[in-house]
Parts: structure tokens; C-alpha cells; sequence
């Protein structure tokens, strides 16, 4: 019996109500039931927003633990009327999040917030207007206090936006439900679990990015940090004739460094790092498939491009570098670039696979065997058969045969 008890009460925990009030009135009216499963993890955590609208409307006035909502007391945020105004909050690590629960403004205005849309990812670039959708707010009562289920999807920001209108965005208290990544462990190592369909990673398949849709990218998540004096990273890559158009290959981004490959130009590719690129003459990519692998030590600063199991001339770059870790790696799209039409312009469209990545240069006996896919290390850092990995937009994963 105490112990049916137990769970019964157990079951209970597991919601409970929030109201709405503010500072001038604390009521019973339109409760939201909010899951507790999870602790409100946003709190103190690092915000900001598109705009400030005067200096009591600041962005953390939502993550400071208060359910009070009237803006005139101080109590909540406020941008200008701007077109697709967002607020963002960092959360300095990567989360599963079951719910986000927005406190609307209770003074004044409550269908400002209307249309608004609450995404989760790890871009934080552009207000992280760029993440994957967890859901839509098509309407807030007055100091009304609302929970959006998010079914666990992962990312480090948390973004409430309203797009496609010029309006505030105001919010006086945002809660973010959520636990850390999930965790399997491979081979006594250990991989965050993204949207992957199975722990076995990718193995036999490959990304098909079919179209230049500008929310189509993967992101691609490593068992280790970034944190480089030498690497190796090889894929295969399929591709129709892209004439002299500058294509984005692997595209690494953090606040202070990256590292991208770039197929140039026909017949030029380049790998850009901390700030600087080094330029290599090579075959061209081919829609039969090419495998692609490039090395680099900072000690000399030798770097090569590997193409089909071919080695390139070694040409010094960045010496003394140490490519900075915290970033984020995605397949298909440039982080590096603003205009949105540059970004269209280098979209990756065609097929990659077996993609794996080193923190330190293979031997050359290796990447032969890596090309010809025989017995070799297991990726450390990237690792085609166990990679953990999020799809956004319309990229697919098929067959490789």
C-alpha cells in the first residue's frame, strides 16, 4: 500500500498549475497546466534581443524568476517596433527541452504577442531566427502564463520571435523546461543524441541535400571538443556540374574562430581558418563521387588536401593556431557569411557520406584505407557509423546503394 501511494503521488508531481496575475493582481484565471518533469533551466542564464525599447524593458527582465508582468513596473522586456523583433537566451550548454512557458504582458497590449514562434537550436546567429520551430503562440490572455510542449528537442538557445510583421515583442517571463543531453555510450565513449533516426549512426547512407533551400542544413554534433593543434577530416562527396560556383563542403563556426572547406572554383578548393585560407588546385568534384580528405598540424603548419587517395603539395598555413573549440559544425550551409544572398549562392546541393574527422593527421598508408574503405581508426571526433546528428529542412537520408 505505501508503496502504490508513493507512485500515485508521484503520478500527481508530475504537473502542476501556474497562474497569471501581476503586480497589482495575483488571481485564479486560465490556468496552464506545465509538465515539472523537468527545472526551469533559463533562469540567470545569458539573454539579449533584437532592440531595447528603453532601459526597464531589458532583455533579462524574462529569465529573473518573477511571474510579475506589468511592463510599467518593470517587470518585462520590450523591443521596438521593429520587423521580426526576437529575444534569445543562451543557455550555455545544449538541453533537451520539454516545454517553454511564456508569461505574457498583463498591463497592456496582449495580442502583440500573437503569431509569435518559440525555436530551439544551436545557431545562435540572427537572433537563433535560424533553429528548428517548437512551436507557434497564436494566442496570450492578458498576464496570461502558457507551456509549450517541445517533446525534447535539443539546442543551446532558446528564441521567442514574431515573424513576417513590423511589431514589440514583449515578454515578461520565459521558462525553459529542459534536462542536458541525453547520453549513449559507444564503444566506452560517449556521443550526445541529437534527432539521429538510430545510435548506429549513419552507416550505409548518405545526406542527400536535394534543393538550395536556405533552412536546409545538418548539424552535425562531435564526441569531443574542437579544441585542435592538428587534425584530419575526410568525406565523400557527390555533386552535378557546378560550373565556377563557389560551394560550401564542411562549415565549423564558433564566437572567435572556424573552419571551413570550400570547393572555389573548378578545379580550386581552399580550407579557410582563423581567419585566414590557404588555396589548392585539385580535380574537380564529380557526380560518380570523390573522396576528399584534408590534414593540418599547427606546429609547421603543413596542410594538404587528399583527393581520391591522392595527396596534394603540402603548403604552410596559420602556424601556431589552435582552432578554438565551442562552435557549432554544420554540412550544407556557410555560417560564415551575412547577405543572404552569398549564403544562397554557396549552398551545398548533392550527396555526402562517410564523413569522418581525427585530432591528428592520419598517416598516409590510413587515408588510403579510409578512400578504399577498408580497416582503419575510428573517427574521434566525427564518426560516420555513430554520428549524432540533427536534419533541418528538406535534406534526406537514403540508401547509399
Amino acid at each position: 500500500m505505501p508503496h502504490s501511494f508513493a507512485i500515485l503521488v508521484a503520478a500527481a508531481l508530475h504537473w502542476f498549475v501556474t497562474y497569471k496575475g501581476s503586480s497589482s493582481n495575483i488571481g485564479l484565471a486560465g490556468a496552464s497546466i506545465v509538465p515539472v518533469g523537468d527545472p526551469n533551466i533559463a533562469v540567470g542564464k545569458i539573454s539579449s534581443q533584437s532592440s531595447t525599447y528603453e532601459e526597464k524593458g531589458t532583455s533579462e527582465k524574462a529569465i529573473d524568476g518573477s511571474l510579475a508582468n506589468s511592463y510599467a513596473h518593470g517587470d518585462c522586456t520590450l523591443t521596438n517596433k521593429e520587423f521580426e523583433p526576437w529575444w534569445m537566451v543562451d543557455l550555455t550548454s545544449a538541453f533537451q527541452v520539454s516545454a517553454v512557458v511564456i508569461t505574457n504582458r498583463g498591463d497592456c497590449c496582449e495580442s502583440r504577442i500573437k503569431g509569435a514562434e518559440i525555436l530551439i537550436g544551436d545557431l545562435p546567429q540572427k537572433g537563433g531566427t535560424m533553429n528548428p520551430r517548437c512551436a507557434t503562440i497564436n494566442s496570450l490572455g492578458l498576464g496570461e502564463t502558457m507551456s509549450f510542449n517541445c517533446g525534447g528537442m535539443q539546442g543551446q538557445y532558446v528564441t521567442i520571435t514574431i515573424p513576417g510583421r513590423n511589431e514589440f515583442l514583449s515578454l515578461c517571463e520565459v521558462q525553459v523546461l529542459a534536462h542536458p543531453w541525453l547520453h549513449i555510450v559507444h564503444d566506452g565513449g560517449r556521443s550526445p543524441v541529437r534527432d539521429s533516426e538510430t545510435d548506429l549512426g549513419l552507416q550505409g547512407r548518405v545526406l542527400s541535400f536535394h534543393n538550395q533551400s536556405k533552412s536546409s542544413f545538418v548539424i552535425i554534433s562531435p564526441m569531443q571538443p574542437l579544441n585542435l593543434m592538428e587534425f584530419t577530416l575526410c568525406m565523400r562527396v557527390a555533386v552535378e556540374d557546378l560550373g565556377e560556383r563557389k560551394v560550401i563542403l564542411f562549415s565549423y563556426h564558433s564566437q572567435n574562430d572556424e573552419l571551413r572547406i570550400f570547393r572555389e572554383g573548378k578545379g580550386r578548393f581552399s580550407l579557410y581558418m582563423g581567419g585566414q585560407n590557404v588555396m589548392f588546385a585539385l580535380p574537380d568534384l564529380s557526380t560518380l563521387g570523390s573522396h576528399i580528405c584534408v590534414t593540418w598540424e599547427s606546429k609547421l603548419g603543413l596542410t594538404a588536401f587528399w583527393m581520391n587517395g591522392q595527396r596534394s603539395i603540402r603548403k604552410v598555413h596559420n602556424v601556431g593556431h589552435i582552432l578554438q573549440s565551442g562552435g557549432t559544425a554544420i554540412l550544407g550551409q556557410d555560417q560564415g557569411v551575412q547577405s543572404m544572398s552569398e549564403q544562397e549562392e554557396r549552398r551545398f546541393v548533392g550527396e555526402i557520406t562517410e564523413l569522418y574527422m581525427w585530432d591528428y593527421v592520419l598517416k598516409s598508408s590510413d587515408v588510403q584505407d579510409v578512400f578504399q574503405v577498408r580497416q582503419f581508426p575510428k573517427g574521434n571526433i566525427f564518426d560516420w557509423k555513430m554520428l549524432s546528428y540533427k536534419i533541418t529542412g528538406s535534406v534526406k537520408v537514403l540508401p547509399r546503394d
